[in-house]
C-alpha cells in the first residue's frame, strides 16, 4: 500500500488538524440531531447522519495516522510500507482497512449531505453506495482518485448550498457554504500532494480553516440557542 507521508516537522501538526476535525464535526452533528428532535424535520437527521458518517471517518483516520506516523520506520522513502514477516499482516491489514474505512464513510456522508432533502433510500442508493465502495478500493493504490471523487461530491454540495443561499441570504448557510468550499479546495490541492511535502501541508492548513469555519457556525447555533426556548435551531 502506497502512502503519502507528510514532512516529519508537520506529523503532530497534522495528527492534531485529523483530531480537531473529528471534535468539529462531532458537535455539529450532535446539534443536527438534537434540531430534529425538536421539530422532526428529517433534513436535520440527514443532515446530522451525514456528518455522522464523516464524524466516525476523522475518528478512524485520527487513529490510523497516529499508529502510521509514530511507525514511520516501517515506510521507505518512496511511500511503500516496508515489514519484516512476521509484522507484515497484521500491520498490512490495519493500515488498509483504516484508510478504506476512512475514504468509503467520508465519500458516505457527502453522499448523504448531497441528497438532502431527497429521500436519502431510493432504487438508486444502493449503485451508489456500490460505486463509492469501487472507488474506495481502487484508491488504495491510486491516492488521488478518493480525493477527485470527494472534490466532485463537494462541488455538487457547493452549487446546492449556492443555491439555496440565494433563496434564504441566511449567515448560517453562507457559513457553512464557505465550509463546504474550503473542503473542496484542500481535496483539489491534495490531488497534487504526491508531487512534493508543501503542497500535502497547504491542503492540510486549508482544511483545518474549513472546520474552523465550521466551528464558527457552531458557535453561532449555540448562541442563538440561548436566546430561544427550543434550543438549538439551525
Amino acid at each position: 500500500m502506497k502512502v503519502i507521508l507528510p514532512p516529519e516537522w508537520f506529523l503532530n501538526i497534522d495528527i492534531l488538524i485529523e483530531a480537531f476535525s473529528f471534535l468539529t464535526v462531532l458537535i455539529f452533528s450532535i446539534l443536527c440531531i438534537k434540531n430534529y428532535h425538536l421539530n422532526k424535520d428529517k433534513k436535520f437527521l440527514y443532515l446530522g447522519g451525514g456528518f455522522g458518517l464523516i464524524t466516525l471517518a476523522q475518528l478512524v483516520i485520527t487513529i490510523s495516522k497516529m499508529v502510521l506516523f509514530y511507525n514511520a520506520s516501517f515506510i521507505d522513502m518512496s511511500g511503500e510500507i516496508v515489514l519484516s514477516q512476521n509484522l507484515f499482516d497484521f500491520v498490512s491489514i490495519f493500515y488498509t482497512m483504516g484508510f478504506f474505512i476512512y475514504r468509503f464513510l467520508i465519500l458516505l456522508g457527502l453522499y448523504v449531505v448531497y441528497k438532502i432533502p431527497k429521500k436519502i433510500f431510493e432504487k438508486d442508493s444502493l449503485l451508489v453506495v456500490y460505486l463509492i465502495a469501487i472507488v474506495t478500493i481502487f484508491s488504495k493504490d491510486i491516492t488521488h482518485l478518493f480525493h477527485i471523487t470527494a472534490l466532485a461530491m463537494l462541488l455538487l454540495i457547493i452549487m446546492k448550498y449556492h443555491d439555496i443561499y440565494k433563496k434564504n441570504k441566511s449567515p448560517g448557510t453562507l457559513i457553512l457554504l464557505l465550509a463546504f468550499s474550503g473542503m473542496a479546495l484542500s481535496n483539489a490541492i491534495f490531488i497534487f500532494a504526491k508531487l512534493m511535502s508543501p503542497v500535502y501541508v497547504t491542503a492540510s492548513i486549508i482544511s483545518l480553516i474549513s472546520y474552523i469555519t465550521l466551528l464558527i457556525l457552531i458557535i453561532r447555533i449555540l448562541e442563538y440557542g440561548k436566546k430561544k426556548q427550543n434550543g438549538y435551531n439551525i
